[in-house]
């Protein structure tokens, strides 16, 4: 009989208020993402009220949050605000309500749930643009932010349940003229790599979706597999931003990866990142242990899997998996 984790704790967890970053016991919001998760268009954010905000275009923002302790609906909230030091649409902000409502458990609903809101162009994002403006201290040369400030808990909980959570969307002049927006980053796939072990072979492609509804890859306890993200050509973008003295500056993007499971250990727990100094890439790969306390992996155990890839300028995607531990 093969059982779905409920993130036992060990003894030694159990002695701290702090969870292990890279293993998902409680709810948690493990990453937020825009799409688009920037705009260019050809405004002057000196005179936002000549902006015309129906050609902004419209971004969704959903919130992929874990729940593998309990069996239970949650409720959220998206809200729209300019940027806060806090996070929290908090404190005198003007404030509008892009969604929400309630879902099924995000770990059995079928199909899996979606936590998302929109940002319309309308009125209410140029009330915000305009708050933004005049808290910014660059008046907005770079751009103008927004905030989206996600709250999530079990229906019927109260604030002592509640997560906060927040995503900020970058509104841009078209400046330099070559300025694109940025996108999402995607993967051609992940692959998984350990010793030959029978039939299972030297490597895998790692499937993608939850467990109960894709076939997981086999480990046995305490076994490490590697795990390395296949990017597509051109994954990293190339892109441009303006400088003072009225110039332009170019950059490549980076790529951070963050690798979590519902039991485990992940060595590292972030990968990729920053080039350093003499212009070696960081190793994007990371590398899973399976559990062994026989108290956890029983006589059968599936594990859940994610992955988040992120680039600098706010873009977002991510990946969830199954592993089956099999003493």
């Amino acid at each position: 009989m093969v059982k779905i984790s409920c993130c036992i704790l060990s003894l030694a967890a159990a002695c701290t208020d702090f969870e292990n970053p890279e293993v998902v016991i409680d709810m948690r919001v493990l990453a937020m993402r825009a799409d688009p998760p920037e705009i260019v268009t050809p405004f002057d954010p000196a005179n936002p009220t000549e902006i015309v905000v129906e050609e902004l275009g419209r971004v969704e923002v959903c919130a992929l949050v874990a729940d593998p302790k309990e069996d239970r609906r949650l409720a959220y909230t998206m809200t729209l605000c300019r940027p806060t030091s806090s996070g929290r649409c908090r404190g005198g902000v003007t404030e509008f309500v892009l969604g929400g409502g309630e879902v099924e458990d995000p770990e059995t609903a079928a199909p899996p749930v979606a936590m998302c809101g929109a940002i319309e162009p309308n009125a209410d994002l140029l009330t915000v643009l305009m708050e933004a403006l005049r808290s910014d201290n660059y008046a907005g040369f770079g751009g103008l932010s927004v905030q989206i400030e996600l709250e999530v808990g079990p229906v019927g909980g109260g604030e002592a349940e509640t997560l906060h959570a927040f995503k900020r969307v970058l509104y841009a002049p078209r400046l330099p003229a070559e300025r694109v927006a940025n996108t999402n980053p995607s993967l051609e796939g992940i692959a998984g790599l350990r010793r030959a072990t029978g039939e299972r072979g030297l490597d895998f492609q790692l499937p993608i979706g939850r467990c109960g509804e894709v076939e997981p890859f086999v480990v046995t306890p305490r076994e490490r597999v590697q795990l390395l993200p296949e990017e597509p050509a051109g994954v990293r973008e190339a892109y441009v931003v303006p400088t003072f003295d009225g110039g332009s500056r170019g950059f490549t993007e980076n790529l951070t990866y963050q690798w979590l499971s519902s039991e485990g250990s992940w060595s590292p727990f972030e990968s990729g990142g920053e080039i350093d100094v003499a212009g070696n890439e960081p190793p994007i790969d990371s590398t899973w242990t399976a559990p062994s306390d026989p108290a956890v992996v029983g006589d059968g155990l599936d594990v859940r899997v994610w992955m988040v890839q992120r680039d600098e300028r706010g873009g977002q995607a991510w990946y969830e998996s199954c592993a089956r531990v099999v003493p």
